[in-house]
């Protein structure tokens, strides 16, 4: 399985579930308010309470346990170089010394709770887009940043580059498989080698992903302008967003278990 194939982040699934007919608001909220949590953490039973929650969520939106962890691939890098920066270069009382480095306890504590919120914000992220249409999501984004039209910042323009940035996500991931595979198959290297061939390597992807990214926008741009986009004039939607007494229920909800979690 690829890594576009494990990304889950600028995904939609339909399935029409519970979670899916929510309010995109309702969603983008209680995301935002998880996440405010999420910072607050100081336990490892919090962190139990958040990963009960997502995982009711997660059977509530009728999505693939393993598909939705299996997103978290593409960014297991980062994660991996976050803990261990973290462990490594944490000042403190040493507990283990490996070489001329030197493990702290609160080097430790402080890898694990980090790369925690990393990983469970990231999870969120992509329940967040599984469950909500790019078009709702563009709508739900415009709405939330509607209050910063009265200070002169264009919330329906930031609202369509976030929706459209988190569409190329997976269509890069998609373009950077495609080009990997044609330039293994030239004899390239990247997974073989000294660190300096490997980089080399990954320079024969880069370039043309770059390129095609560029052609991929002005692609977009010609197709929307033809269309009569104008991001100056106020557009409408063919879709429509309602309150329900299920969004109103979700609020509290995630509100509640958001509060438990920054009081335990």
């Amino acid at each position: 399985m690829s890594l576009y194939d494990k990304l889950t982040i600028g995904k939609y699934v339909d399935n029409d579930s519970l979670i899916n007919r929510l309010d995109p608001r309702t969603k983008i909220i209680s995301v935002i308010a998880l996440s405010m949590a999420v910072f607050s953490l100081k336990n490892l039973r919090a962190f139990l309470v958040f990963a009960v929650f997502l995982l009711i969520v997660i059977l509530l939106a009728r999505l693939p346990l393993k598909f939705v962890i299996a997103g978290l691939a593409p960014i297991s890098w980062i994660i991996f170089i976050t803990f261990v920066f973290h462990l490594f270069f944490t000042g403190g009382k040493v507990i283990l010394p490996v070489g001329y480095l030197k493990i702290t306890d609160e080097g430790l504590h402080l890898a694990l709770f980090v790369t925690l919120r990393l990983v469970f914000l990231m999870l969120a992220a992509s329940v967040l887009t599984l469950t909500t249409s790019p078009g709702k999501l563009s709508m739900g984004l415009e709405y939330m940043l509607s209050p910063l039209k009265f200070v002169g910042i264009p919330s329906a323009k930031i609202a369509l580059m976030m929706s459209l940035a988190m569409r190329f996500v997976p269509i890069l991931f998609m373009e950077a498989d495609r080009i990997m595979k044609a330039q293994k198959s030239r004899g390239a290297g990247f997974s073989r080698g000294s660190i300096a061939l490997r980089v080399r390597s990954f320079v024969s992807v880069l370039v043309p992903l770059l390129a095609g990214a560029f052609r991929r926008a002005e692609e977009l741009d010609t197709a929307m302008r033809s269309r009569g986009y104008d991001a100056d004039k106020p557009r409408t939607s063919i879709y429509s967003m309602k309150w329900s007494a299920c969004d109103l229920a979700a609020i509290i909800v995630t509100g509640g278990v958001a509060g438990l979690m920054v009081r335990m």
